[in-house]
């Protein structure tokens, strides 16, 4: 939401956000201080800044497509940018690789953009741009100078050791090589979150306070918290298949349903989404919140059949529940129609597999906790 394409790379959408203006805005304003050109200067600064970003994005997306794993899209936000991959990596050498792959290509840049700017200007007027550009009047000798250093910040600071940053990503995996996936999500989290409030406090105590510092340092410590509730998910919902949580009395409707029945049935079931078949086959699904929308504009004699979505995401019956997580977010809804060699099985919604990843999660921790309680004390 709120953001729009604007390009298409090796499959994958390229996208901004709104917000990214207050980013433009904020590049012009920095050198505005010489007058209109440095205003412009700042602007082409920030977009080419930007341009090593979406690069950066792109490396982490291009070698994920190596290994099968789809990308959706990638879009800029004022603190960087975000790919969304669809499914995650299957083994800590993929996570490694992945992870590292963004600030290789920062790496390169800085090789690149350094070459560049010793061949057109010299060594000697490069390296003092990058040490005085901000005191200097704008020129290309500048930009180089300030992409060269922005590169290498973005290589650097990535590399911190925090999750969800890359760092963070390439610390997991090598401690899962160790120690196991959950326990190294949880280990690299703690770090995470230590190194977050270092940051905030860094950034709250500097003379004067620096906000962008206290922004890290909150994304970092949410994200660090969101990783660990990610693997935890990913654990209990691994081992189970889509088929076996299909319930046999979830509603259905056919496009002749009215809405008058339609809404009467909801008041009878918790579901939000609902099929709607003809003659067993799927035609797709109609939401809770269409229904009564539509009930209230047209009255309870209309049909379910205008309200149907077609372009349901499928997903095989013989597929971990983690696949429906994935492809839900990849098609950007909270449901996936369940199959199995062809047969539609039912729909499996987002909220359904909450309920069910608590519920396994329980289960797994009361197992657990009680295969402990029955051990000697020593073998704690």
């Amino acid at each position: 939401m709120w953001s729009w394409r604007f390009a298409r790379v090796a499959g994958i959408d390229l996208r901004v956000h709104l917000s990214f203006l207050l980013v433009i805005v904020l590049g012009a304003s920095q050198w505005g201080g010489f007058g209109l050109r440095g205003a412009i200067f700042g602007v082409l600064l920030t977009l080419l800044m930007f341009a090593s970003v979406t690069l950066h994005e792109l490396g982490h997306s291009v070698v994920a497509q190596a290994f099968g794993i789809p990308v959706k899209d990638i879009t800029l936000y004022p603190i960087g940018g975000v790919a969304r991959l669809g499914r995650r990596p299957k083994t800590p050498g993929q996570e490694f690789l992945i992870a590292l792959a963004g600030p290789a290509v920062n790496v390169v840049l800085v090789f690149v953009l350094g070459g560049l700017g010793v061949a057109l200007f010299s060594w000697p007027a490069l390296s003092e741009a990058m040490l005085n550009g901000r005191n200097e009047q704008p020129s290309l000798v500048t930009l180089f100078a300030m992409l060269v250093i922005s590169n290498g910040m973005l290589a650097i600071f990535n590399m911190v050791p925090a999750l969800p940053m890359d760092g963070g990503r390439v610390l997991r995996a090598v401690l899962t090589w160790f120690v196991g996936a959950e326990k190294a999500t949880n280990v690299s989290a703690v770090i995470a979150r230590v190194l977050a409030v270092g940051l905030f406090l860094l950034g709250v105590l500097a003379t004067p306070a620096n906000p962008v510092l206290v922004i890290i340092a909150l994304f970092v410590f949410v994200g660090a918290g969101q990783e660990v509730n990610e693997q935890r998910m990913a654990r209990v919902l691994d081992g189970v298949q889509l088929a076996d949580i299909v319930s046999p009395y979830a509603p259905r409707f056919t496009p002749a349903t009215t809405l008058g029945e339609a809404v009467r049935m909801l008041t009878m079931t918790h579901y939000e989404a609902i099929a709607v078949e003809h003659f067993g086959a799927l035609v797709g699904v109609v939401t809770a919140k269409d229904i009564l929308r539509a009930a209230g504009e047209q009255g309870a004699w209309g049909y379910v059949a205008g309200l149907v979505r077609k372009d349901v995401p499928v997903v095989d019956g013989r597929e971990p529940l983690e696949a429906a997580r994935f492809k839900m977010s990849e098609a950007g809804v909270p449901f996936v129609a369940v199959v199995r060699q062809g047969t539609f099985l039912g729909l499996v919604t987002e909220l359904e597999l909450a309920v069910v990843a608590d519920r396994l999660s329980n289960a797994t921790f009361q197992r657990d906790g009680a295969a402990r309680v029955g051990q000697p004390r020593g073998t704690w």
